[in-house]
């Protein structure tokens, strides 16, 4: 799937986004909880740019072995090292004119992360066993699912390079914040996976799509995209609640979006409306960093200047 589907708010602002920021060759930081999409996103901004002839390679960066990373990313020269037999080509090289994807761009070594910095302030490449350095020219875009200012203030990742990446944030929301699109992919998914095992659309009930939407998807997309797998090879011609509830078809089916019991919250003391109003101030602004890649992107989403962000943040205790 390389459409990105969805209708909700989130979405809307991300695809103009996309539209805005493929135009240039600008770095890109792509923020998210797993299974969002992150790859997708990236994906898109690439075939939208003048770059979209050439090659798109992602990696991840957390699934390559510490010791590996660098000859992965960079390549190297044969006889550099024992059993370098042959000379290999890099991922910057692959990419060479076209995106790279650096999924996971937290988990990278911190020797890595100098010579991706190096990579992105020279646009040259230091191959394992070659004495000149190679010019390429490459179009990054990072995806992470951690928060990259903590990475940074607890020394994991190197402030240089978080600025030289977040030269523009995107953030992706988890699935359970965009209301009707868990229907919209559910359906589209459904209609996927039927035509690939070449069986009929099963028909889906209400109350199992009522099952979907309250459900919180800690899997995000990928979850949604597995359950409808084993529901299509589990089900007979229609989806109902029973499919759904199946503990093998969808795990935790009983969690239901949270209902706030201010009785249970306060045992009865009513507060008064300002004290109120800035405890749920406080609560959100709170929630907007935590989907947030910096306090900027978390501004540019409540429509605060900076400065105002940062005003209130003090007067509700968030600084």
């Amino acid at each position: 799937m390389k459409k990105i589907i969805g209708e909700s708010e989130p979405i809307v602002q991300l695809k103009d986004s996309i539209e805005r920021y493929a135009k240039s060759d600008v770095n890109i930081l792509v923020s998210g909880p797993s299974g969002t999409g992150k790859e997708l996103v990236a994906w898109n901004i690439h075939l939208k740019s003048k770059r979209k002839y050439e090659n798109f390679v992602p990696i991840n960066c957390g699934s390559i072995p510490a010791e590996l990373i660098e000859s992965e990313l960079f390549g190297y020269e044969k006889g550099s090292f024992t059993g370098a037999n042959n000379s290999k080509q890099g991922l910057f090289e692959i990419a060479h004119n076209g995106t790279i994807f650096l999924d996971e761009v937290a988990e990278l070594p911190l020797p890595a992360q100098v010579k991706l910095l190096r990579v992105i302030q020279e646009g040259e490449i230091e191959k394992i066993g070659r004495r000149q350095k190679l010019s390429v020219n490459v179009r990054i875009i990072a995806g992470t699912n951690k928060n990259l200012t903590n990475e940074v203030n607890n020394g994991r990742s190197r402030e240089d390079l978080y600025y030289r990446l977040n030269v523009v944030p995107l953030d992706i929301v988890p699935l359970r914040q965009r209301g009707d699109d868990i229907i919209l992919l559910f359906d589209y998914f459904i209609q996927y996976f039927s035509q690939d095992l070449d069986i009929e659309i099963p028909k889906v009930e209400d109350k199992a799509k009522e099952i979907l939407l309250n459900y919180k998807w800690p899997g995000n997309v990928r979850e949604l995209r597995n359950v409808v797998q084993r529901l299509i090879l589990n089900c007979h011609g229609t989806i109902n609640v029973k499919d759904i509830s199946n503990p093998m078809i969808l795990r935790d089916h009983g969690i239901v979006k949270e209902e706030t019991n201010f009785n249970d919250l306060y045992q009865g003391q009513v507060l008064q409306l300002k004290e109120m109003e800035k405890i749920f101030r406080k609560k959100y602004f709170q929630y907007v960093r935590s989907i947030s890649s910096s306090d900027s992107s978390a501004a540019e989403k409540l429509g605060l200047a900076p400065s105002n962000y940062y005003r209130m943040c003090k007067e509700l205790g968030i600084k």
